[in-house]
Formats: C-alpha cells, structure tokens, sequence
C-alpha cells in the first residue's frame, strides 16, 4: 500500500525504514551515544514526570522552537526510561518535521 500527501506517493517501506531508523534502541537497546554524551535540559526534571503518568492514556508531545534542546531531552528521557527497565521496543520516537511524514494523516495508520 502507498501513503499519499499532496505532492507525492510514499511506500510503505519507506516510512518504515524511517520509523526503524529513528528508534534505534528497538534492536541496540540504548540510544545513540551522540545523546548519552549531551548534558541533561534544564526542564528535563519537570518533564520526566509527564512521561511517566501511566493513569491517564495520551501521548506525550514536546514543542518548542529550533535547536533548543527538544530532541536531546526526547533522548535523554529514553534513555532514563530503559536505563529504569522499559522494553525499548515499546517506545516510540518520531520527529514529525521529517519531510517522508508532512501531510500524512496519523489515521491512516
């Protein structure tokens, strides 16, 4: 099956190569070492919390402008969360910006 946005047609495999690429621990178990040698955010205390809550079903998004620091916290905050003994295979990471998901409708999922 192919996935549509307005100006192209994106096959499957495609957005899963992505998906598999964007969430290396899925098979290494940990993060790239690039993130494990950042220091944490500033917020990273105040954020964590929020990704724990398990009572209430929802995502967690993290928005903020360019280069301040979201995907090193995003990182730092799955490595915390493996390092705690989550399956790394039940987190999943996506930065939405990446141009093979524009204009694609999570309900086509």
């Amino acid at each position: 099956m192919l996935y549509t946005s307005r100006s192209s047609v994106i096959p499957v495999h495609k957005i899963i190569d992505r998906l598999q690429f964007e969430n290396p621990w899925w098979v290494t178990k940990e993060i790239p070492t690039l993130y494990k040698d950042m220091s944490k955010r500033l917020y990273f205390d105040l954020f964590y919390p929020f990704v724990l809550e398990t009572d209430i079903r929802r995502s967690v998004v993290l928005m903020g402008p360019r280069r301040v620091g979201k995907t090193v916290m995003m990182f730092h905050t799955i490595d915390k969360l493996i390092n705690e003994g989550i399956n790394p295979q039940r987190i999943f990471f996506i930065g939405i910006d990446n141009p093979i998901y524009v204009q694609l409708s999570l309900q086509e999922y």
